[in-house]
């Protein structure tokens, strides 16, 4: 492929990435393909999978990725859209991820390395879990340049070099992505003091059975007062956890600090999972629907336009009690300003259908502060069966994208899989309309 920079064509088995990025088996099924390899600059190579022969949908190309240093070689997003035809590139990124913005010039890399395969007209950027934030913080910059990451309310900024002209991509797909920081910040957990993790405040504690907890069930019944006083001391918590990182950063950049660069920052009650203080994953009340009807995959094939329920299933409550007593994020002052955090309101606060109080472009890791400055088409996927509905929809309401959807897919997990056989195959479901979306004639 003499028009990719530094690529090799390789005869690859291609072996099982990390858990962190998979979760879903590789489909099979589909056109025969063919791999190569794909040498890029800074600090990053990818792998490009095309059908052995081109068809029409042949050109346009996804770019499918993930933080956190995970082998994305075999990351089931892309290698599903390939099994119809598409083309499709998978990247990964060895760079030590100290700020967010480390991800800008190897994607760029990435989809300049896309529009020199030949036959590609178009490139789609399909975002899946952490993925989703990375992909859209890229989008952001490429169309706005600097100014989408220097803005006032930005907590950690960009130093604009090189970011006047990084090329654009035609389009965005979100597959149950997650929100990125947002999702770190539901998680915090007020009952424990951020520096002493055996300190618990049982007023503010979500598995206490006297606020509401079912020891039994697992499951959650918090009354408002409850949730406004929780909800109120987690707001405080982020922003204090953030100004203690800025005061440590300035003492740094004074030459005050215990270290000249950088310098460890750990914050207890935290978590870089789903799991953490996450009242809704055990009061299915919150974040239990949307506010808005959006097309509905359901099981039995109809796709009303309808209000779409959350379905989490119990096991979320359980996982959520086992993981919380000993969550923390162990990192540095400079890494938690650049990837987790984001500033809330004092009207900080989760409903049935929403949340409300966040400032949502604080960081570059947040979709719904991201698709604010992404105009081009875009489309949202969510499964009912993960803990992302509400906060895609949010993204979804956000998107300055003239053509933008939502979908919810009945009963699919994290992984766009069934959650319960009941469900049927929501993975076919999932991807044969992202297909439908992709090969729609005018819109690619």
């Amino acid at each position: 492929m003499k028009n990719i920079l530094g690529a090799i064509v390789l005869a690859i088995a291609i072996v099982p990435a990390s858990a962190h990025a998979q979760f879903s088996p590789t489909p099979e099924g589909g056109p025969p393909t063919k791999t190569t390899y794909v040498k890029l600059a800074n600090n990053a190579n990818a792998i490009l999978v095309e059908p052995v022969t081109p068809n029409a949908k042949s050109r346009i190309l996804v770019i499918a990725t993930h933080p956190e240093h995970v082998n994305n070689f075999n990351y089931f997003t892309a290698w599903a859209l390939s099994k119809y035809g598409y083309r499709a590139m998978m990247v990964n990124y060895f760079g030590p991820e100290t700020s967010y913005y480390e991800f800008l010039q190897p994607l760029a890399e990435a989809i300049k390395a896309a529009r020199g395969v030949p036959g590609v007209e178009k490139v789609v950027l399909i975002g899946h879990s952490t993925g989703g934030p990375e992909l859209t913080s890229y989008q952001d910059v490429a169309e706005n340049g600097p100014k989408a990451c220097q803005g006032p309310e930005r907590i950690a900024k960009c130093d604009g070099k090189g970011l006047d002209s990084l090329p654009k991509a035609d389009g965005v797909i979100l597959m149950d992505s997650n929100a990125g920081a947002p999702e770190r910040t539901i998680a915090l957990n007020p009952a424990i003091d951020a520096h002493h993790p055996r300190a618990n405040n049982a007023a503010l504690d979500i598995f206490d059975p006297k606020n509401g907890f079912d020891p039994k069930t697992k499951l959650a019944t918090y009354s408002p007062e409850f949730l406004d006083k929780f909800f109120k001391a987690q707001g405080a918590k982020a922003n204090q956890v953030i100004d203690e990182a800025l005061m440590r950063l300035d003492k740094i950049q004074k030459g005050e600090g215990e270290y000249k660069d950088d310098e460890p920052f750990v914050v207890s009650g935290a978590s870089v999972i789903i799991n953490g203080a996450r009242p809704e994953l055990a009061d299915h009340r919150l974040l239990g629907k949307t506010h808005a009807p959006h097309t509905f995959l359901k099981a039995d094939g109809t796709t009303p336009v309808t209000i779409i329920p959350q379905a989490l299933p119990a096991i979320a409550a359980p996982q959520l009690e086992d993981t919380l007593a000993n969550s923390t994020i162990n990192g540095t002052v400079k890494h938690y300003l650049s990837f987790q955090a984001l500033r809330v309101t004092p009207d900080y606060h989760m409903t049935e259908d929403s949340i409300v109080g966040v400032n949502w472009r604080t960081t570059p890791n947040s979709v719904q502060g991201n698709l604010q400055g992404i105009t081009v088409p875009t489309l949202v996927v969510s499964g009912t069966c993960a803990p992302h509905l509400v906060l895609l929809e949010t993204a979804y309401d956000l998107s300055a994208a003239k053509d933008k959807e939502m979908i919810g897919v009945e009963g699919a997990n994290h992984g766009l899989m069934p959650c319960k056989p009941e469900y049927g195959d929501t993975f076919k479901r999932a991807f044969d309309y992202a297909d439908s979306w992709l090969s729609k004639p005018g819109r690619f």
